[in-house]
């Protein structure tokens, strides 16, 4: 009778072993499932931004006139560097999320083998302690019993103690088939992660012959000087338009605004004038129609209230850092402020931020505001201007436009299309932010992708 406690108290051990294991195991498997989500969102990035590469480089081949040719190839080389560098970037983040897996992934090993050696061990025990001990057969344990009480209550722990041995060998078994799935999935993710680094390696070698190639192109441009200069003049002049053009529509915003309130206060000074006049009619009817009709305040049916601006102000300036991209890409060409142009070798101040994208990507409003206007600026082609209070968002660039002025749009709202192949700036999307008179930088602004 004196083996019963080594018996069961193994069986104890091991049956809390086994739901801790458990447990272990199904959190593993949530944090692996959520490490493919992330690696198969980077590659989904990897291949959108390659399809973009793609575009610039028939672009490339494509333009005609010699200097055409060699700014056009220069644009897009830059373009497709901007691209290239993203996807060397998503495919850090990939291999640092395969790096990950791999530890995790090892990690479940080494304790799927610690608790395959206990419960091997914890086997090994029971038939050692039968073979040392020996043990009555079953039928003589039974018929030996003094009672019936202590017949069942023998009856009962040899039927657990042979369950409990089955099933250590079924864990045993299973345990070992779970060891050699992680041993597979750790061989995956191992081959993964060497083809990671073989694509990596080749898009590094690649975005190093097309930085070559700029240079090149660079060296090309230079050489023309005399269309050089024209074109440093031109930029310049679109870029002084943009700012003029932009100072004159809010002026001209803030002109339209103030004579609308003055307008309305005349309307609500005389609505309030009519309606105490309606106190003294005699006729009831008449006084009744007079009081209904004067008794709702003037308001204007196209343009937000000053209560609207500063609520859509307020909203604006404290989403800083997370608004949404105005397109769904996250690769920076042509970055704001005062930067020196790789070509003209001269200072030009960028005034907004030129976003890289697919032909023809729809375009959305980072924030609700009111459209004020709507126009072709030279240089920056379609533009929408956005007021959301002191704040002003320009989208330009624009292939096509699906809003008027004296509008609200909402946050997320489609405004219209980027550019495409027939635009000035190709396909991409010129994005600005202006704090009344002064242009701020985009990028601090939106959300980090």
């Amino acid at each position: 009778m004196k083996w019963f406690p080594f018996v069961i108290l193994p069986l104890i051990v091991t049956l809390f072993a086994g739901a801790y294991s458990e447990s272990v195991a199904q959190n593993y498997q949530n944090i692996r499932e959520e490490l493919k989500k992330q690696q198969e969102n980077a590659r989904s990035d990897i291949e959108s931004m390659r399809r973009q590469i793609i575009t610039f480089q028939d672009q490339i081949s494509d333009a005609e006139d010699e200097y055409t040719r060699n700014y056009e190839q220069y644009q897009n080389l830059q373009r497709e560097i901007s691209l290239r560098n993203a996807v060397i970037e998503s495919m850090e983040e990939e291999r640092a999320s395969i790096l990950e897996e791999l530890r995790l992934t090892q990690e479940q090993i080494t304790d799927l083998t610690k608790d395959l050696e206990t419960i091997i061990e914890n086997y090994k025990s029971s038939l050692t302690y039968l073979y040392k001990h020996g043990r009555m057969p079953d039928e003589v344990m039974l018929l030996t019993s003094t009672s019936l009480n202590q017949m069942l209550v023998r009856s009962y722990y040899l039927q657990r103690f042979e369950e409990h041995r089955q099933k250590q060998a079924k864990q045993i078994t299973e345990m070992q088939e779970e060891l050699t799935l992680r041993e597979d999935e750790l061989e995956d993710a191992r081959n993964r992660n060497r083809q990671n680094i073989a694509e990596s390696e080749a898009e590094r070698e690649t975005l190093e012959q097309r930085k070559q190639e700029q240079e090149n192109q660079v060296a090309r441009l230079r050489r023309d000087r005399e269309r050089l200069e024209q074109r440093l003049s031109a930029t310049r002049n679109e870029i002084e338009t943009m700012e003029s053009t932009l100072t004159e529509l809010i002026e001209e915003e803030n002109r339209v605004s103030q004579a609308e309130e003055e307008r309305l206060e005349r309307l609500e000074q005389e609505r309030r004038r009519r309606l105490a006049n309606a106190a003294n009619i005699r006729s009831r009817r008449e006084r009744e129609a007079q009081v209904e009709r004067y008794s709702q305040p003037i308001a204007s049916a196209e343009r937000p209230t000053d209560e609207q601006l500063r609520q859509i102000e307020s909203s604006f300036e404290s989403q800083k850092g997370n608004l949404p991209w105005p397109v769904n890409s996250g690769t920076v060409a042509a970055q704001f402020g005062n930067r020196v142009n790789p070509v003209y070798g001269t200072r030009i101040d960028n005034p907004g931020i030129e976003i890289v994208t697919d032909p023809r990507s729809e375009v959305t409003s980072v924030h609700e505001g009111y459209v004020f206007a709507v126009q072709t600026i030279p240089g920056f082609g379609n533009c929408v201007f956005v007021k959301h209070g002191r704040y002003i968002t320009v989208y330009g660039n624009m292939s096509d436009i699906h809003v008027e002025r004296n509008t609200f749009v909402e946050e997320g709202m489609v405004i219209g299309t980027s550019g495409d192949e027939n635009s000035l700036k190709g396909s991409s999307l010129f994005f600005m932010i202006r704090d009344q008179s002064t242009n701020l930088d985009p990028e601090a602004w939106i959300t980090n992708k």
